[in-house]
């Protein structure tokens, strides 16, 4: 028992080290304000002891208004001693010439009057809480450097640490099913083979504590014969919806199937989940005067003003834009018709599941088995988490997740999928043709998954520029990627060439999704090596300017 105990721990801590090496290796962070806050906000608990941000503490997260002769303009700086107009920001701030800061759309207001907290919730932040405390003590000024690359390069390190320690959970989950070989290897296929490597690892967003604790719940559930697991199911997936509120579906799913299964399960579920439950409510009323608060789900309708890295991050509400309609109806949320969001999600070019990770293809199998095979049972909520999870995505106005690298807002639930392979993962071993067919889809996975992990840089392929060739007696131009081909063009119609940038997120730009021609993937293999370049330079810009 003891050499078997042993084994198993060197293999758990040999696939995470090999995750955290993988997810490491690109020695970047990935650039954009929907971390920043959670970043900051574990900076500023150790360094500072507080939660919420001001103006006066954290300036670079506020927009503000300068007077000058010419009028009133915007301006952006990173501390009190930058430099505006050749003197120091405080000397204009003291005059009344800087004021009325607009808090970035991240920050949400508190009751208190000028005093903002992480629209994103505290869960993600205070995750990474042990890791900035265990730098801290050799940086103590992190939190006001004027460069915050070693404070995010923690947050990256926090979030890998989570997405490595999803899938050593998911390993042990799987061995009391499968051989190790298999369990190592569908652990590794989860780890390097889907999104939760090119976006949930790479920076601080939800995604990667969320993933360890939906995992952590996970494994528990399926070892519900153990005495104090509906505890621990309980207690993992209400930390999974602290950082995340989606999180809900699968404490939900938990709950129906211990009310249905084992009653008294379901006392020791909510008995896991009440403390978190109500620190939670606690945070809420005594920072925002209300017991529950998804400052989140408002997002698409804040006023945005602000930038991500350089000066092509600007973003938008992303349901209003993609809806067309006003900030204020229903409909900026879910929006999108089921159908066109089902095949957005699974099989679009630039974000379809199927394309990027198509060994998830496996979970679908395995989603059919779980409810034949009674061994299984305790997957079923897993299940049933997994398909609300992609059907909220579906609906969801801006389903495809703004500007991202392949399909981010499935990022948790493919947590939740990996785990709904594992009926199947046995069978595709002993079976040579499936097991040749997955060994090919995994080839492609991980290879896509490296050229995002690497190459992705926010802008170019999101707001790519093309050359627009307008025609007389066309209101419609010619788009074009190639130089020549819009020359030719328009010299045989007799336009005009001007150079556009179309945002995936607006209109037209939109159908680029679609485009297998125009494909993220294709993309960032043709200018892999200038996309890196890009992409250092936006992480060198972001973290000086606005990280």
């Amino acid at each position: 028992m003891r050499a078997a105990l042993a084994r198993t721990s060197v293999q758990a801590t040999l696939i995470f080290l090999l995750l955290l090496a993988a997810y490491l290796a690109n020695g970047d962070v990935l650039p954009g304000n929907d971390a920043t806050a959670s970043v900051r906000l574990a900076g500023k608990l150790v360094s500072k002891h507080k939660l919420v941000f001001t103006p006066e503490e954290d300036p670079f997260m506020f927009d503000w208004r300068l007077k000058t002769p010419q009028g009133e303009r915007h301006a952006h700086f990173r501390s009190w001693h930058s430099s505006l107009n050749g003197e120091p920001v405080w000397h204009a701030f003291q005059r009344g010439d800087l004021s009325a800061p607009d808090p970035n759309y991240y920050l949400m207001k508190t009751r208190r009057p000028g005093v903002y907290a992480n629209r994103y919730g505290v869960g993600a932040g205070l995750f990474a809480v042990p890791f900035v405390a265990a730098v801290y003590p050799f940086a103590r000024d992190l939190y006001d450097r004027p460069s915050g690359a070693i404070l995010w390069l923690t947050g990256k390190v926090a979030a890998s640490c989570a997405v490595a320690a999803s899938a050593v959970l998911l390993f042990l989950a799987a061995l009391a099913f499968l051989r190790p070989g298999t369990a190592a290897g569908l652990a590794l296929a989860y780890g390097l083979g889907t999104s939760v490597w090119s976006s949930s690892s790479q920076t601080l967003w939800q995604h990667g504590p969320m993933e360890f604790f939906l995992a952590l719940g996970t494994y528990f559930l399926m070892q519900r014969e153990r005495p104090r697991a509906a505890y621990w199911v309980g207690l993992s997936y209400a930390l999974a919806f602290a950082c995340r509120p989606t999180a809900a579906v699968a404490l939900a799913a938990a709950g129906i199937y211990f009310l249905i299964r084992d009653r008294w399960a379901l006392l020791r579920c909510v008995a896991g989940g009440l403390p978190v439950a109500l620190l939670l409510a606690a945070y809420n009323l005594h920072t925002f005067g209300t017991l529950i608060v998804f400052g989140q789900v408002d997002v698409g309708g804040a006023a945005v003003s602000s930038v991500q890295a350089p000066a092509a991050f600007t973003l938008i509400p992303v349901a209003a834009a993609a809806t067309g309609g006003p900030l204020d109806t229903a409909s900026r949320f879910f929006g999108t018709s089921l159908l066109e969001g089902i095949a957005g999600i699974l099989v679009s070019p630039s974000r379809g599941l199927l394309v990027f990770s198509p060994v998830m293809v496996v979970a679908f199998w395995g989603l059919g088995r779980v409810f034949k095979d009674s061994r299984f049972s305790a997957l079923r909520p897993v299940a049933v988490s997994a398909v609300v999870l992609c059907l909220v995505v579906a609906r969801w106005s801006g389903w495809w997740g703004g500007w991202c690298y392949g399909p981010r807002l499935l990022a948790d639930a493919v947590t939740l999928f990996a785990f709904l392979a594992i009926p199947v993962a046995e069978e595709i071993r002993n079976r040579r043709a499936l097991a040749a067919a997955f060994g090919v889809c995994l080839a492609w996975a991980v290879t896509v998954q490296v050229v995002g992990a690497f190459a992705y840089d926010v802008v170019s392929w999101n707001e790519r520029a093309f050359l627009a060739v307008k025609v007389p007696g066309s209101e419609a131009p010619l788009l074009f990627s190639d130089p020549d081909e819009a020359r030719r063009e328009a010299w045989a119609r007799g336009g005009s060439i001007e150079e556009q940038t179309i945002d995936v997120n607006l209109g037209r730009g939109q159908r680029r999704l679609w485009s297998v021609g125009d494909s993220q993937i294709l993309y960032y293999f043709e200018h892999f090596f200038e996309a890196r370049t890009l992409k250092r330079i936006a992480i060198r810009d972001f973290v000086r300017e606005r990280g």
